[in-house]
């Protein structure tokens, strides 16, 4: 079997394009009896002589979330040559909301940083609506989570992929920052729910509480300024947009949080929980679904000021027993959620979808 990954070239869809598409043709090719290829959605939009002969060779073709405008053009084409072809997308695109990325591109067709036909007008219709015509062209989906099977399955023939973890990615932390502890976020965590949740509040608490505690912030650049009660000393920010760059400060990391709230976030993947498992990080998760089995291998909060609050502290103050705790039953199921030890159930959903008439 041949499977080509067909991804984004936008910056802000990298991190996720690692865990989607590179771990699985990597896992793949390890195999040694099938083969995977990746391909820039560009140069499939395009048609270029490569694509031309990489989608020829293939046998299933995964197109990474976006379908709109060119890409629906080169799916159709495709198509036409009986090329199986699946969408592959680990967002809840149907509930955005406009303070999160990809809003603006989704429902006001503002185009994508990189856009494939190289035209900066508004896309319209909006890529929303092109992305459920497209639905109905392709032969599966993939999702990374239950929620989004559940939500998508009156379009499509929907299966779900999780975001399995290449354990080698993740080498042991070597935490070199003193006294300090550096308490930070998942790498799926948006700006909203970090402050509904009312994990923000808490964390202005800690903070003043437990001057050696650092909070480490990634890629939330939107409302940044409302931290203003944190002392700038105590603050770390950082804007990483490389799968590389986004390990090299987790691996940092004194305690991971990962908070969730609302509609958009029960229907993301629970990969962010394994990272810090993996990286035998301890954890403290908003006890919620669809986290709630993995959460069980941290600590399980309500989404309120106080509860984050006395979560925090404790772990803060009980730091040593809480990371023995985190490299024993975490750490050894994570394992178990590596891409490699998984693959042949991915090729499984391959072979279903090739054999389906």
């Amino acid at each position: 079997m041949v499977i080509t990954y067909i991804y984004s070239n936008c910056l802000e869809d990298q991190i996720r394009i690692q865990l989607r598409c590179r771990n699985l043709v990597d896992a793949i090719n390890r195999t040694g009896l099938h083969r995977a290829n990746l391909l820039d959605i560009n140069s499939f939009a395009q048609n270029t002589p490569d694509a031309q002969k990489m989608c020829a060779e293939s046998d299933i073709l995964v197109i990474y979330r976006y379908l709109y405008g060119p890409i629906l053009n080169a799916l159709q084409y495709w198509k036409a040559r009986d090329k199986k072809v699946i969408v592959d997308f680990d967002q809840a695109i149907n509930y955005l909301s406009d303070d999160k990325p990809g809003y603006s591109f989704w429902f006001e067709g503002v185009p994508l940083r990189d856009n494939p036909s190289k035209n900066k007008k508004i896309i319209d219709p909006i890529p929303l609506e092109q992305f459920k015509w497209g639905l109905g062209m392709v032969d599966a989906v993939t999702v990374s989570s239950g929620r989004l099977v559940s939500d998508w399955s009156q379009f499509a023939n929907v299966h779900e992929i999780p975001d399995y973890i290449n354990m080698s990615q993740y080498p042991i932390s070597n935490q070199s920052h003193e006294n300090e502890i550096w308490i930070g976020l998942g790498n799926s965590v948006n700006y909203d729910s970090f402050k509904k949740s009312g994990l923000l509040s808490a964390m202005k608490n800690v903070c003043k509480e437990r001057p050696q505690v650092r909070l480490v912030l990634c890629n939330l650049e939107k409302g940044l300024g409302m931290e203003s009660d944190i002392n700038p000393a105590q603050m770390k920010i950082y804007s990483p947009r490389f799968f590389e760059e986004w390990v090299s400060i987790l691996l940092k990391l004194d305690i991971g949080l990962v908070p969730i709230l609302g509609n958009y976030d029960l229907r993301l993947s629970p990969g962010s929980l394994l990272e810090l498992m993996i990286s035998k990080i301890p954890l403290i998760a908003s006890e919620q679904l669809p986290y709630y089995e993995l959460s069980r291998y941290g600590q399980r909060v309500q989404n309120t000021a106080d509860a984050w609050e006395n979560a925090i502290l404790s772990t803060v103050d009980q730091l040593d027993l809480h990371q023995k705790k985190a490299a024993k039953e975490p750490f050894l199921f994570a394992i178990s959620q590596d891409v490699r030890v998984n693959i042949d159930k991915v090729l499984k959903i391959y072979t279903s979808i090739i054999n389906q008439s």
